[in-house]
């Protein structure tokens, strides 16, 4: 009955959205120009009409508006996007909340400022406190020429402020929901802190799980030393744990904890045409499970992940057109002193390294009558259990309609590297180690259209990617685990979303997605991989004191039968003086149940239920 009346919902909802467009538009004052400047997609600033790839810019504003709790949450809410979690947006063991780019189950590269924070192919953004936060850029497509490996279907970046306000914010909700965050500029430093927890809840899975206290804490601080150089630290420290009932819910069977560490540095330099960036990542991750019948302490993993790397570019410009040329050099290392995985002898410790090497070029060169040609190239070494070599071209042809509109096309190879954990084990003991697997490889080719105005943006992308992808496939249980092997990946689809500002006080987004993406497994047969239709719609509403938004997005034709998914959030806020103001948050506003996790796995997570919190933010 829920979902019936959400549906309806649906329908309705967008079109009162399309019937706004109907009346005339006043050039009145806008909050933001839509015809927004990106760095992430070439490396360099333009504007989005001049870039030739899909881009998504979401500003802090944006990412409050959706109503969500935090940065994962409001990211899935994106057009185009597609996520899955484990209850809560949390990540259980080798089970990682992820972000997709057009149907592809990884290859997703996460960066704070530039710089990779992905670590062994998971980022915790349900960690990131979005009061760091002054936009995330999304690039959908290819972009292993610029970004190496892991950026085989798109990037997304998130860029921190550099001055932040000096505000508090105390967060109260149901379920024993409390955050407080603290923002602090004095001159030369920001400081950002976010402390939150949760109490248990039950019933977010099909096998009788309940989630037990939820405790995160993170902190961020940059310190600016001049026009050029800077330094910046983010350290996150989450506390996950649930416990096991039998079906009755009345016996208690195991208490399952997960503590992960993750620290991200950057020293940054910066001036008109030079870049350095470097950096050093560290994730700890250790995974515990008491039995009760046995009453036994069973240590499953204690991970170790560091990157430590140095990112180098060159703008030039010159009558030959505007060239980027760079060199990224990165070592990247494994420990793990308790290994536990199906096809490895319990409590191996594993001690892995690797050694990545690129160079990268990129030219962009003014052709005449409007077009703009971009050609670049990377060549990568990696050097580990054996060497591997990659050349991933790409190739872009822009036309400029007229100063506010364009057409493109884009063909790209990526090249992605297995996992540390999918060649030598490590996750838990329904996942096996496959020391066989070779990196993926491929090509995306796009053709796309837009068209901004200082009050619109309309942006239209068709797709089609040929992909060698890794794939996990099983199970995930003691007699199926998970294997991942190398397999085919095939999409194609068609992306569309428009934006609009009307009047001073109104704007509307919507968003359509097609697709049918296709991966063959072992037995040489075509399977479906995710959901075929994706629809996004928002609305919103401000003025001097008061502002409000309702975003929704609607996902049908789901892989494994799932049913469909529709995540509604409301938000609303009102600004008592310069000082204070208070908000009021609805997620999951229909209270459905809809299933959020991977649509591979045995087990069904849940989305939560409907959460109201309230929010008193002071600004001093």
């Amino acid at each position: 009955m829920r979902k019936s009346f959400a549906n309806s919902f649906v329908a309705t909802f967008m079109a009162a959205n399309i019937c706004l467009a109907v009346p005339a538009f006043a050039d009145s004052l806008q909050t933001y120009n839509l015809d927004t400047m990106v760095v992430t997609a070439q490396r360099e600033s333009k504007r989005d009409v001049d870039t030739p790839a899909s881009v998504t810019t979401v500003s802090q504003k944006q990412l409050v508006e959706t109503g969500a709790s935090n940065l994962f949450d409001a990211l899935r809410l994106q057009s185009g996007v597609t996520t899955y979690s484990y209850g809560g947006s949390q990540s259980l063991g080798g089970m990682n909340a992820k972000i997709l780019m057009r149907g592809a189950n990884k290859g997703t590269v996460v960066m704070i400022d530039g710089v990779p924070a992905n670590i062994n192919e998971t980022y915790y953004l349900d960690s990131i406190p979005v009061e760091s936060i002054a936009r995330v850029e999304i690039v959908k497509g290819a972009a292993s020429t610029l970004y190496g490996s892991e950026a085989s279907t798109g990037v997304i970046n998130i860029i921190t402020k550099n001055k932040m306000p000096n505000t508090l914010s105390l967060t109260k909700g149901e379920y024993g929901r409390e955050k407080a965050a603290l923002t602090l500029n004095a001159n030369k430093l920001n400081f950002a802190v976010a402390l939150e927890q949760s109490d248990p809840m039950k019933g977010y899975s099909s096998n009788y799980k309940q989630i037990n206290d939820l405790n995160k804490k993170s902190f961020t601080a940059s310190y600016k030393f001049d026009d050029n150089w800077s330094f910046s630290h983010q350290h996150n420290d989450s506390k996950y744990s649930y416990d096991q009932y039998d079906k009755t819910w009345s016996k208690l069977t195991e208490d399952a904890n997960y503590h992960y560490i993750d620290d991200f540095s950057r020293l940054q330099y910066k001036d008109d045409s030079v870049s350095a960036n470097l950096f050093y990542n560290r994730s700890n991750r250790r995974n515990q499970t008491y039995n009760v019948t046995g009453s036994k302490w069973t240590k499953s993993d204690h991970l170790r992940f560091d990157t430590i790397g140095l990112d180098l570019q060159k703008q030039i410009t010159g009558k030959f057109g505007d060239v980027i040329v760079g060199t990224t050099v990165s070592r990247d290392s494994y420990k793990n002193d308790i290994t536990v995985a199906k096809n490895i002898k319990p409590g191996t410790k594993i001690n892995e390294f690797r050694t990545n090497y690129a160079v990268f070029a990129q030219l962009s060169k003014d052709l005449g009558a409007g077009y703009t040609a971009t050609v670049g190239a990377r060549e990568t070494v990696v050097e580990a259990n054996k060497r591997y070599n990659a050349f991933t071209p790409q190739f872009a042809l822009l036309k400029k309609l007229d100063n506010n509109s364009s057409l493109y096309a884009n063909a790209a190879k990526s090249f992605k590297m297995p996992t540390f954990t999918q060649i030598y084990g490590g996750g838990g003991a329904n996942f096996a180690a496959n020391p066989l697997l070779e990196p993926e490889e491929g090509w995306t080719y796009e053709f796309g259209y837009k068209k901004t105005s200082n009050t619109s943006m309309f942006k239209a992308a068709l797709y089609y990617m040929d992909l060698d992808t890794i794939e996990y496939e099983g199970k995930g249980t003691s007699s199926n685990p998970y294997v991942t092997r190398n397999m085919s990946f095939k999409n194609k689809g068609l992306e569309m979303t428009y934006e609009k500002d009307f009047g001073s006080k109104y704007s509307y987004s919507l968003g359509a997605n097609f697709c049918n993406p296709m991966g063959k497994n072992k037995k040489g047969v075509w399977e479906r991989k995710f959901a075929r239709e994706q629809y996004n719609a928002g609305i919103k509403y401000h003025d001097a004191k008061f502002n409000a938004a309702l975003t929704g997005m609607f996902t049908t034709d789901r892989a494994s039968g799932w049913g469909d998914l529709l995540p509604v959030n409301f938000i609303a806020g009102y600004k008592f003086d310069k000082s204070s103001s208070v908000e009021l948050g609805v997620e999951n506003i229909f209270d459905r149940d809809d299933i959020v996790s991977n649509p591979g796995s045995a087990t069904k997570y849940y989305c939560l239920p409907r959460m109201v919190h309230v929010t008193y933010t002071y600004t001093f």
